[in-house]
């Protein structure tokens, strides 16, 4: 089984960045940083009223949003632009469980929200309590870029 290390251990560790012992700098994702590697991918990007990086393209946006108590886990969630009537929702809900069924990632979903038309997401998350090599984290955010980008590309094949 795995064991978590006792707190007072992992809060030594939780700094923002650390060594490993091949001397690697694991650093964990920030807006500023988010912000850099999105620069050097040529990504216009923007922050919105609430604070949230958000990249545009024509059909749809992705927003970084950062959540737990040091702000460790990084999500990319894509929003189509394009809407659909609640009636739809189901056809909707069915196509996107053969995307999930069908994918490893990102994971695809419906949502509701107030304005009463139905919304298609899809996103990426993953906890950096641990941190990662810049080059890393710069990784994981083209995939998951390129992977978001794909599956609007899908939907719009689809639909």
């Amino acid at each position: 089984m795995f064991r978590r290390r006792p707190r007072a251990d992992t809060d030594s560790m939780l700094t923002s960045r650390r060594h490993e012992p091949g001397g690697s700098t694991l650093v964990r994702p920030t807006v500023a940083l988010i912000q850099q590697l999105l620069d050097e991918y040529g990504l216009l990007h923007t922050l919105d009223e609430d604070g949230d990086l958000l990249v545009r393209w024509e059909k749809c946006s992705i927003y970084f949003f950062f959540y737990g108590e040091r702000r460790e886990v990084l999500q990319a969630r894509l929003y189509l632009h394009r809407r659909f009537d609640v009636e739809s929702r189901t056809a909707l809900a069915l196509l996107l469980d053969e995307w999930n069924r069908t994918k490893l990632f990102p994971k695809a979903f419906t949502m509701l929200p107030d304005d009463g038309q139905v919304h298609i997401c899809a996103e990426h998350c993953y906890d950096y309590e641990n941190g990662a090599t810049r080059a890393q984290l710069k990784y994981a955010v083209g995939v998951w870029v390129e992977t978001l980008l794909r599956f609007a590309d899908w939907v719009d094949d689809q639909l």
